[in-house]
């Protein structure tokens, strides 16, 4: 499987990995780590444990996530 980023540009390079949100395949130079808490419920509230989930994702996906997270804020 190739990187769809670099075949955008024309180039052809061997995936690495898959972004976690669309699936698309990426090469070490295109892909996005992150962390994302793992929550659970726990009785009446709920339970985040340490350490934080590995999360994959392309610049697309990775620009919206943050997008989102920093409209939530006050």
């Amino acid at each position: 499987m190739h990187c769809y980023d670099c075949l955008a540009t024309g180039r052809t390079t061997m995936a690495a990995a898959v972004c976690g949100s669309c699936g698309a395949a990426l090469c070490a130079e295109h892909v996005h780590e992150g962390h994302k808490q793992v929550r659970q419920v726990v009785g009446m509230g709920k339970a985040t444990h340490d350490p934080s989930a590995r999360r994959l994702l392309c610049s697309v996906c990775s620009y919206a996530a943050h997008e989102v997270s920093t409209e939530d804020e006050p």
